[in-house]
């Protein structure tokens, strides 16, 4: 396979995303049934052998979105890996705590780092269809979801089945219906316990508005774009907005009129997600060169130790770049 063949390989386009519709246990139910689930890079958390994956090679983490018109929401869960989101579309409520008490609203850029083991869901409000990208920790999300009692017990009720492989039964599509034993356990009142909580002001440190970014001093000493440090270690050489320990980082690059970042190699795994303009990524793998043009909503699976380099060819562009590591190296510039 040459190199470009590699490249278009590891590229999804946000005009051709394929949703899963039935990924969760609450897909049926009242006021969840409407929402779409992408599996962009890895299968993520998602429960249905059904769902489709674009790429399932993961390397450290995967990249996923949620999709979901006004008024949809997607039911209280937790997870034990890293759950990031940056908002592409629309704007959503985020509510959190044992019974959802908790909420903050996030529109286009902004971007939430949700601690573990706190429950979480959200909903699309206003009148827009909201769309944002997920990041989660890990090549296989910590084995899955970890549902509120209630969002258990009123699937049931629509065929929908969570089993303790955390495989999903629909009884509605032929399948039988599970025994007890086979059945996920719900939390009993002990068990949500020993969930945390955060107030809104605890979890404001958490959270980086796109209107707050504040650009660093770049990678590449050049002065005709823009680098942020949004997510990371606290104990990063980046001054990173949002401090978590995810074992992922986000970074962001604004490129305009034609500005380009000089050819660059990580050691870390990276995915780029080009939120507006055209971008012209290079690929040069040490023998081949290559190239792919990403438009709005497109992201990339960057050839592990390939070096690349980004030009705004259309549009303002503003690309985020997802690395494997909270504590990433610095690029080697070439």
């Amino acid at each position: 396979m040459s190199l470009q063949q590699q490249i278009n390989s590891q590229l999804v386009r946000y005009m051709e995303l394929i949703p899963g519709t039935q990924a969760f246990i609450d897909a049926r139910t009242p006021g969840s049934h409407l929402k779409d689930n992408f599996c962009i890079i890895g299968a993520g958390v998602a429960e249905s052998s059904r769902q489709h994956v674009h790429i399932r090679e993961t390397s450290g983490f995967n990249i996923g979105a949620a999709g979901q018109p006004p008024g949809i929401k997607n039911s209280l869960h937790s997870h034990t890996t890293a759950e990031l989101f940056i908002v592409f579309k629309g704007s959503f409520r985020l509510y959190w705590g044992n019974e959802g008490e908790y909420d903050a609203v996030l529109s286009k850029g902004d971007i939430i780092s949700i601690p573990t083991n706190l429950f979480r869901g959200f909903e699309v409000v206003g009148r827009d269809y909201g769309f944002m990208y997920s990041v989660l920790g890990g090549d296989d999300s910590g084995g899955g979801v970890t549902w509120h009692p209630s969002v258990i017990e009123e699937s049931q009720g629509h065929g929908l089945y969570l089993c303790k492989d955390k495989s999903l039964v629909d009884t509605q599509s032929g399948d039988s219906v599970p025994s007890q034993e086979k059945l996920m356990p719900v939390l009993t009142s002990k068990d949500m316990e020993s969930f945390d909580n955060y107030t809104v002001e605890q979890m404001l440190p958490y959270v980086v508005k796109h209107s707050d970014y504040q650009s660093v001093v770049n990678d590449f000493s050049g002065i005709d774009y823009q680098q942020f440090a949004l997510t990371g270690s606290p104990n990063s050489e980046y001054d990173f907005q949002v401090k978590s320990e995810d074992d992922v980082s986000i970074h962001a690059f604004a490129l305009n009129n034609g500005a380009t970042l000089p050819s660059y190699r990580r050691d870390e795994k990276q995915v780029l997600i080009n939120f507006s303009g055209d971008t012209l990524v290079e690929v040069f793998d040490g023998e081949e060169l290559a190239q792919v043009v990403l438009t709005t909503g497109d992201v990339f699976n960057v050839p592990k130790g390939a070096a690349i380099s980004l030009e705004n060819i259309r549009g303002d562009s503003f690309v985020y770049q997802v690395l494997g590591s909270d504590n990433p190296t610095k690029p080697e510039v070439l």
